[in-house]
């Protein structure tokens, strides 16, 4: 509870001036993904403050310091190799919704922060379609104001839950597809703050 208004304060409200739109979608379902656009290394600390039980994939090369890997292993970050496929992270990725309690799983389909606006869309991972269709959790897309300035206003509008069929886990390029259609709701939702 400390570290959330803790990390609420320094980052929602004095390095940067958070507004949130749709907050009522987090309370729709028990349990989802929560899927931003990522341009900000300090993303997931404009979501955190918002959820109850997150658990966030981070790219592996931040754990290589102990202490800093012990810190965020504490506050349910885990590692993702994202130069491979990562089976490890995939099975505590679906490990995270078994027990019968709300929670929340943070992944960024654009795998890094994305810097240049002309990369938007290029890089696309499948791992947050993947789940969703597999435990039949809902995603809840969100966009993210790009590239925020310190002591500006940040925007971040949550899209309304959906679910994904199962059956598309039968085809790669369903898989792709339903990938790219997640992208293409996250950019959609900046209209929705004007």
């Amino acid at each position: 509870m400390f570290m959330k208004k803790f990390i609420n304060f320094l980052f929602c409200k004095f390095l940067f001036r958070v507004h949130y739109y749709n907050i009522e979608n987090l309370e729709i379902y028990d349990k989802y993904l929560i899927c931003p656009n990522h341009s900000c290394v300090f993303d997931p600390f404009f979501i955190y403050p918002r959820t109850k039980n997150l658990s966030i994939m981070a790219k592996s090369e931040i754990f290589k310091n102990k202490l800093i890997a012990k810190i965020l292993t504490h506050y349910n970050v885990f590692p993702v190799n994202r130069n491979k496929v990562d089976v490890k992270s995939l099975f505590h990725s679906l490990s995270i919704f078994k027990e019968d309690i709300p929670c929340e799983f943070l992944i960024f389909v654009e795998g890094g922060v994305v810097k240049n606006k002309e990369d938007i869309g290029t890089k696309v991972h499948n791992g947050a379609v993947f789940v969703s269709s597999k435990l039949h959790i809902p995603i809840i897309p969100v966009y993210i104001t790009r590239r925020p300035k310190f002591f500006s206003k940040v925007d971040v509008i949550f899209g309304k839950p959906y679910f994904l069929d199962k059956n598309i886990l039968k085809k790669k390029s369903l898989v792709k597809e339903e990938s790219k259609n997640l992208i293409n709701k996250i950019y959609g939702l900046k209209k929705e703050s004007k």
